[in-house]
This record gives C-alpha cells, structure tokens and sequence, in this order.
C-alpha cells in the first residue's frame, strides 16, 4: 500500500481527525490521560460528549504553553489511515513531547505504517531539540506495550486513579 506522511500545518482536518479518532479507539486505548482531558469518563467508557472534547482539544490554536502538532499517514486517496498527536512542552528547563495518541485503521495494521510515524515523529523530535518523549499508556494495551518497548520506550512509573 503507498501512503504518504505528514504534519498538518492547519486546521482544516479538524473534523475528519476527529472521525479517524472515533472510529478507531477502543476502550484498551483509555490511559489516564484520557481520563483526565475529560474524552473518557473511566477506563471502561469514552465519553458521550468525545466528538466535541476532541475538536476543541485539536483546535487549540490559542495554547501558548504547549504546541500541538498532529502527523498523519493518508492513503493515495488522501484518506486518514494513521495519526499521531504530540504535544510539545518547554518546561522553562527543557523541552519535551508526550506522545498523546497514536491510532491507525484496524484494517491495514502490520504494514508498517505506525512504525513510519513514530520513527518520523522521533526524528523530528530531535530537530525541534526536544530532550525526551513521554507517553502512556492503557493498561489492557498490550500490543501498545509492546510496540514501543521495541522502539527503545522504558517503564517509568505507574498510575493510578481513585474515581470519585
């Protein structure tokens, strides 16, 4: 399958990125930090509102703290198949990205193609003189786990919640 890589660098995706993320999550996807920006309301459930959570969270031109950038791989057809979503940090000590999301269409999985993107994003990374790149996690996602332990990702702590 041909495709191609690229950061978006405008808004003009905003909702057929939002259609990609919804079609494609699946609750193993849900971590803490999907918890936390309000897309899920525990581990088991996205929330119902997700549709209008992502485009304000995708459309946030207005954030000065942090930058987010979004790579996509798109099909001949220009078509989403894969995207990744990097937030990037300057701490005021150093700058860091944590990968938010990585999902790619079930149905062309084993093809390489979220290898390109995070090998694309990590070099990247490295241009944009980011010092590390943080990412979790769900704790069912164990073919997540296993990916980016294969890219050289380390274990450095584990979380918890107290769902009140």
């Amino acid at each position: 399958m041909e495709y191609t890589v690229q950061w978006l660098s405008d808004n003009t995706r905003i909702k057929e990125l939002v259609n990609f993320f919804i079609s494609h999550k699946t609750t193993s996807y849900i971590s803490h930090s999907e918890i936390i920006s309000g897309r899920a309301v525990d581990s088991k459930h996205w929330n119902s509102n997700l549709e209008a959570i992502l485009t304000d969270q995708f459309n946030n031109e207005n954030n000065t703290s942090t930058q987010l950038k979004i790579l996509i791989a798109e099909n001949n057809n220009h078509d989403i198949i894969g995207m990744l979503v990097f937030h990037v940090i300057n701490s005021g000590f150093r700058q860091y990205a944590v990968l938010e999301d990585m999902l790619l269409d079930q149905s062309i999985r084993g093809m390489s193609i979220g290898s390109t993107l995070l090998k694309n994003a990590i070099q990247e990374s490295k241009n944009w003189d980011i010092h590390f790149i943080l990412l979790e996690s769900g704790v069912d996602n164990e073919g997540a786990h296993h990916f980016f332990n294969k890219y050289g990702f380390e274990k450095v702590s584990e979380n918890y919640i107290l769902m009140l």
